[in-house]
Order: C-alpha cells, then structure tokens, then sequence
C-alpha cells in the first residue's frame, strides 16, 4: 500500500490527488488531538492521514512534509516526499501507538537513507 502512495511514475494516484492527501487539511492554528494525548502541535492531518508541519523533539530532523498513519496496536507507515523514505512497522502490542520503539525504528530507517 505505501508503495502505491509514493509519488512517481509507479504512482496508483494521479499527482493531483496524491498531493491533496498529503496537503494539510485542518484550519490555520488547528493541529491533530486525540483525546487521550491532548493537542500534538506541529502535525496536521490530509485526506489520507497525519501531515507533519514541523518536527518535534521525537522526529528525525528532515521528517518536516511526512505523511504517515498508525493504529492502536502499534502499526505506522509513513512516506517523506522530502526525504525520499518510506517505511512501514508491524506490531501487535496493544497501546503501542506512539510507543518509543516506533520512534527509534524510524530514527534508524532515516539515519540508513542519510537522513
């Protein structure tokens, strides 16, 4: 699935509409919240999932303009245009969303391509 959602000519999405599922969708001033974690500043949301505006203490420095989704049990996939890195993590861990593993793997996955 993360492959078909890379731009470029293997692309399953006209560029058109890849570019608006990567486009912040949320008003000026508003930012992604979930109700156990409160406001996460500095990350919107696209048509097609999470949108980092700027990274934080917890991202890899160039991960500004990822696009990326996880679930509850600790499943993430995330695409960086900017970057040029993909990846995806599969774990069952219940609560593992958001868990410092998921963090540490994609520090390393950005460090391996020069990021």
């Amino acid at each position: 699935m993360v492959r078909a959602l890379l731009p470029g000519s293997d692309a399953l999405l006209k560029p058109d509409t890849l570019r608006q599922m990567m486009t912040n969708q949320l008003p000026a001033g508003q930012v992604i919240r979930f109700a156990n974690l409160g406001p996460i500043p500095g990350k919107g949301f696209g048509l097609g999932g999470g949108r980092h505006l700027r990274a934080d203490a917890f991202d890899p420095p160039n991960s500004t303009g990822e696009f990326q989704w996880g679930g509850l049990a600790g499943t993430h996939w995330w695409i960086c245009p900017q970057a040029n890195t993909a990846g995806v993590l599969m774990t069952q861990r219940h609560m593992g969303f958001w868990n410092p593993f998921f963090f540490e793997f994609k520090r390393l996955a950005y460090q391996a391509v020069g990021g």
